[in-house]
């Protein structure tokens, strides 16, 4: 029951994750790059940041906990579900950097000459997510 429970809440929080992302590439992006207004990306940071950063924490709690938990950590490249351990955990570390050199780097000084700096991250880190809910798929079907 505590697997089920721990993957339920990892679900709930990729959804919210990954689905704030999409919108963000694909509705929000878009509109401020046409206006020209870095205003849009902002507005949709301050909304989404409340909801979004607890479901990226709750994803890694739970994520670190059923791979303890169902498989345990090994690191052994040979084995198709540590393969797949090892690419998530890759790819959260990579979420992590990108988001730190965001937030020191480019949100503070935030506007439309590195606007597309930005955008390039923001387009990344959705192709990061996207590539974290299929590397979590694999689970299911015995790692890749």
């Amino acid at each position: 029951m505590l697997y089920h429970t721990l993957l339920l809440l990892h679900l709930v929080g990729a959804c919210v994750w990954v689905g704030g992302h999409l919108l963000l590439s694909f509705q929000i992006v878009p509109k401020a790059l046409f206006k020209k207004d870095i205003l849009l990306i902002q507005q949709f940071e301050k909304i989404f940041e409340p909801i979004g950063i607890p479901s990226l924490v709750i994803q890694i709690i739970t994520g670190v906990w059923m791979a303890i938990f169902q498989y345990g950590i090994q690191f052994n490249w040979d084995n198709a579900i540590q393969r797949n351990i090892i690419i998530k955990l890759s790819l959260l570390v990579l979420s992590l950097l990108l988001a730190l050199h965001a937030r020191i780097f480019i949100i503070p000084k935030l506007s439309l000459v590195n606007l597309p700096m930005m955008v390039l991250h923001i387009r990344f880190i959705t192709l990061v997510a996207l590539l974290m809910v299929f590397f979590g798929l694999q689970f299911r079907f015995g790692g890749l």
